[in-house]
């Protein structure tokens, strides 16, 4: 560019000697995001692509190699004073009106072209490297906003440990103290998802004499084994969480805290640009991976200790209660509800045999924040 006008590049083959080639700039190098985004905003303010000087608009071979600067540009129709549509450079006149702006980087210029103007193999290679470069400018663009944070979070994490063991040991009162109560409640879990059923046998042939019985099926039906039943539902308890076979908030903590490290164990003590610079790509990708995984992983601790609290109300000791006496329930259970100085506590009372469940303090805690990108 000369006193800051367009010049003609040698670089681009006229199509015919004695055709007035129209004046553009010449980009050696991949144009910048500040060129980038002022010519975007020209081409969608005027709707004339073909009156901006930078850009190419001499014919353009069709295998003619490119870039993708921004993808899927559309002009209004309405502001073009013919009301037509745009001219490419690749193909014809009044082509198109959503295209992209490209870097033809062997013919060192860009030009504004219709999406389906180039040839398959020059568009699939423009594509697949429109998609890597997008990929990896909103992975860097995570980094710069997620590595900051990690300092933070792991304060986060550590300040949460005795969470996580109260939490802990809770769990494992219940599930050591009355294991038979524990499983069966699991096993409401795992076959009716969570609501508390008890099955009713209505008629087993099997301790009939009389096997001429062709009436209706019953309630539930008759299986092969000429058994007949129907379901009681009495309600759905709370807290499922608290049935796991193993549940262990301490090792989420400890995973977190750890995967935090694997990307960035001194990525908080240098200037985080500095720290993506050096990474490779696989690098870059499998840090995004990570930190993202460990966003989804903290919503999740958190859920699960607040589902864990929820089994230790007056309502969920109600709904087990009544589940716990029903007449065809063999596990006989009666349940009250308390709320002491440590907190919320369930009774489970058979003869004189009394079973404490205290949820503790812990719950009180869960209001934590997470550092999050502004």
């Amino acid at each position: 560019m000369a006193n800051g006008k367009p010049a003609v590049s040698s670089t681009v083959k006229r199509k015919s000697s004695d055709q007035q080639q129209l004046p553009w700039r010449p980009f050696k190098d991949r144009p910048s995001g500040i060129w980038i985004d002022e010519t975007v905003a020209r081409i969608k303010e005027t709707a004339q692509p073909e009156l901006i000087d930078s850009l190419f608009r001499n014919h353009i071979p069709k295998d003619a190699k490119f870039r993708v600067l921004k993808h899927l540009i559309t002009v209004d129709g309405r502001k073009r004073p013919e009301g037509d549509n745009c001219p490419c450079p690749m193909c014809t006149p009044n082509r198109f009106l959503t295209g992209s702006l490209v870097w033809f980087y062997e013919l060192q210029c860009c030009a504004f072209i219709g999406n389906c103007c180039a040839n398959d193999d020059v568009l699939a290679e423009a594509e697949k490297e429109r998609k890597w470069r997008d990929r990896r400018d909103s992975e860097e663009g995570y980094l710069l906003d997620a590595l900051p944070l990690v300092a933070p979070r792991l304060n986060v994490l550590e300040s949460l440990k005795s969470v996580a063991a109260e939490a802990v040991r809770a769990y494992r009162k219940f599930r050591n103290t009355i294991p038979e109560v524990h499983e069966l409640l699991r096993q409401m879990k795992h076959h009716h998802g969570g609501q508390l059923t008890l099955t009713e046998i209505i008629r087993d042939e099997s301790q009939e004499q009389d096997d001429d019985y062709f009436g209706p099926a019953g309630f539930k039906g008759r299986g092969k084994d000429g058994v007949e039943s129907r379901d009681h539902v009495l309600g759905t308890f709370s807290g499922q969480i608290a049935v796991q076979k193993d549940y262990n908030p301490t090792k989420e903590l400890e995973d977190m805290h750890r995967m935090l490290l694997s990307v960035a164990s001194d990525s908080y003590s240098q200037d985080a640009l500095n720290f993506i610079v050096g990474m490779s790509e696989n690098q870059r990708h499998a840090a995004v991976v990570i930190l993202r995984d460990v966003e989804e992983r903290i919503v999740k601790f958190k859920a699960r200790l607040q589902d864990l609290a929820s089994f230790y109300t007056a309502e969920n000791a109600q709904t087990l209660h009544e589940f716990f006496t029903h007449d065809l329930n063999r596990l006989y259970f009666r349940v009250e509800f308390s709320n002491g100085r440590d907190g919320p506590t369930l009774k489970f009372k058979r003869g004189a045999s009394i079973y404490t469940l205290i949820r503790g303090t812990w719950a009180n805690k869960l209001e934590f924040d997470w550092p999050r990108a502004e």
